[in-house]
């Protein structure tokens, strides 16, 4: 799916050191780590392309010259990529102030590590309907102990951030999604090269001040994951070999060397050069990144290998990340 977008911009915010998922993020920005063999970051850049927006402002600090390296113009995601460096660390709010430059009217604003799959063009369709100074798209959530709680009148305007709360009284159960539309006045409400966040700073300023802050919630969520920890990364790699998205693609590489009585079961992304040797046993959850080798009657169930990776004969590896042999990733455990 592709169409028209009625608002043309995106800055996504990919400045993070992603600090909870150490190791993995020692050689390499969050934005770049493997999600079924393609960069965390990508799954934006396409939800953004098929929602018509292809305008990506790169706010990035930490892995800057990575990023450009491997993410280039964007071209490949459908995408034209422009880069904005912090010279030092601003928070979510000032990121988006120090590409002030480059904006040319309304524009959505997202955190750099979601994988997730919802109607964009709904969210900036009500922004622009309803003139606000920004509009969050929100999701529901069963039990809000871990979000910030986000409160809306019955006319759809935030009324109340409010912290960690154990209930809603009001059965809103509403929740920050990491997703925004902005209008450019809103650039004026942040003070140039500060540490300034959005959720704690901006936000609660701007509705302080009487100015209209909208909050959307989409008639329908599809899948919405933030990889902020290990346990994250791997359900997202899970959720996606089952099919969460469906236009994230599975399956075994032409180019993978597969032996002739290794077992690949289903829900499994093969990358290629693959090496799977005599009585490989792969499957089920498993990405394996390209060039990976898993060795005679290795047995590798509900984990992820990065390219290069290398499994020995008669492993057992489940519920792990194994890291690539040039880099210091190792070998991670979900338990």
């Amino acid at each position: 799916m592709t169409c028209e977008a009625s608002i043309k911009q995106a800055v996504l915010l990919v400045g993070g050191l992603g600090t909870r998922l150490r190791p993995l993020t020692l050689r390499r920005p969050k934005a770049l780590i493997p999600v079924l063999n393609r960069p965390l970051i990508s799954y934006e850049l396409e939800l953004l392309a098929r929602h018509g927006v292809r305008d990506v402002i790169m706010a990035v600090s930490y892995g800057a010259a990575a990023l450009q390296a491997e993410l280039g113009d964007g071209a490949q995601w459908g995408v034209r990529l422009r880069y904005v460096e912090e010279e030092e660390r601003l928070g979510t709010a000032g990121a988006i102030k120090n590409v002030e430059d480059l904006i040319e009217g309304p524009f959505l604003a997202m955190n750099g590590d979601l994988v997730m799959d919802v109607d964009l063009e709904a969210a900036m369709a009500e922004h622009t309907q309803s003139e606000a100074v920004l509009t969050l798209c929100l999701r529901r959530v069963e039990d809000i102990s871990a979000y910030g709680l986000i409160r809306r009148n019955e006319d759809g305007w935030v009324t109340d951030f409010l912290e960690k709360r154990p209930h809603d009284e009001t059965g809103q159960n509403t929740v920050n999604s990491g997703v925004y539309v902005m209008s450019p006045q809103i650039l004026a409400h942040i003070p140039a090269a500060r540490d300034w966040s959005n959720e704690f700073n901006l936000f609660p300023d701007l509705l302080e001040a009487g100015l209209g802050v909208r909050g959307h919630v989409p008639d329908h969520w599809g899948y919405w994951n933030d990889i902020g920890r290990v346990s994250n990364y791997l359900d997202a790699n899970r959720a996606l070999l089952g099919g969460a998205i469906e236009w994230v693609e599975t399956g075994v590489a032409a180019e993978a060397c597969v032996a002739a009585d290794a077992r690949i079961t289903t829900s499994c992304l093969v990358g290629a050069d693959v090496e799977i040797a005599a009585g490989g046993q792969v499957g089920p959850d498993v990405t394996v990144g390209e060039g990976a080798s898993i060795g005679e009657g290795a047995h590798v169930t509900d984990s992820v290998l990065w390219p290069g990776a290398q499994v020995g004969a008669g492993a057992y590896v489940a519920g792990s990340i194994v890291g690539s042999p040039d880099t210091s990733e190792g070998v991670m455990s979900d338990a």
